[in-house]
């Protein structure tokens, strides 16, 4: 699912930004939860993929009608193994797999009450995972479900004040993001589309960090990977990040530095199987065209 582990540290540092940022596009919820309005007796099962330390199910779980069953679903068994920040209750309770996308296929139910979910995952992964969770979410030969991507990167990084060596380090990075079949900084693009060409009905908000002085810690992580990931993909950029990363610590340190990050949410809802009969019944009913 992802080549790389992903430190739990580091999972930890985002949850708050990622929290906060998703506060933006909380209209997604309404169209969410207008569709998945259960009755007394329905659960709705939400898979969250690449689920990591459960960051997505403490944020989304106490924004869900109903009662639910999340699936926890990482392929990375000691991210999983950490202990869950939401609690067991009799309205949510909570499972876990070791999987990758390629197995989703068997473990997302179909169903009314069904909400495939996930942050921060699809600039991750490559071109054909993509697809083959497109598929999942919306399948050519059944009746789809209901999908939440959450936190997409979309390499839009804003740095105030500017720096001459910001853009040689966003290439860079963003080369880096985009290796081996990963559509990376496009991923949310690609995702979109690939669901539209399947019949999905697709929405898509920002949902970007907006860091500053109160956000320390993780900015001087963020800074720090930006920069080494940017000189693993070109060894000969490590003098300009040296100089770029520290003058960003200044900055920093004096209170002045603010980073804007985009990400996208991206809500799919599928056409449903009464819809799609109401439009073929109606195309039967109507008379042939016939030419001039």
């Amino acid at each position: 699912m992802v080549a790389r582990p992903v430190p739990a540290d580091w999972l930890a540092l985002r949850r708050q930004a990622d929290h906060r940022a998703r506060e933006s596009a909380v209209e997604l919820l309404d169209l969410l939860t207008h569709r998945l309005q259960p009755g007394d007796a329905d659960e709705l099962v939400v898979v969250d993929v690449g689920a990591g330390t459960g960051s997505n199910q403490e944020w989304l779980a106490p924004r869900l009608p109903g009662r639910q069953r999340w699936l926890l679903v990482d392929h990375d068994e000691e991210l999983l193994a950490v202990d869950s920040t939401v609690e067991a209750t009799a309205d949510v309770t909570t499972e876990r797999a070791v999987a990758t996308v390629d197995d989703l296929h068997t473990l997302v139910p179909r169903g009314r009450h069904v909400l495939v979910a996930c942050a921060a995952l699809l600039d991750l992964l490559s071109t054909g995972e993509l697809e083959a969770l497109a598929d999942v979410v919306a399948p050519a030969d059944a009746e789809g479900v209901t999908a939440l991507l959450s936190l997409t990167v979309t390499g839009e990084v804003d740095l105030y004040p500017a720096h001459p060596s910001d853009a040689p380090l966003a290439d860079a990075f963003d080369a880096h993001q985009r290796r081996e079949d990963r559509p990376g900084p496009d991923a949310a693009t690609v995702m979109a589309d690939a669901l539209r060409r399947r019949g999905a009905q697709v929405e898509v908000r920002a949902t970007d960090w907006v860091l500053g002085a109160e956000d320390g810690e993780l900015l001087r992580r963020y800074l720090d990977d930006r920069a080494a990931v940017a000189v693993e993909h070109d060894p000969d950029l490590e003098p300009l990040a040296h100089e770029w990363r520290a003058e960003r610590e200044r900055q920093l340190t004096a209170g002045v530095l603010t980073v804007r990050v985009g990400h996208l949410d991206l809500l799919s809802l599928p056409t449903t199987t009464t819809t799609t009969a109401t439009a073929t019944a109606t195309a039967a009913a109507e008379p042939a065209q016939t030419g001039p």
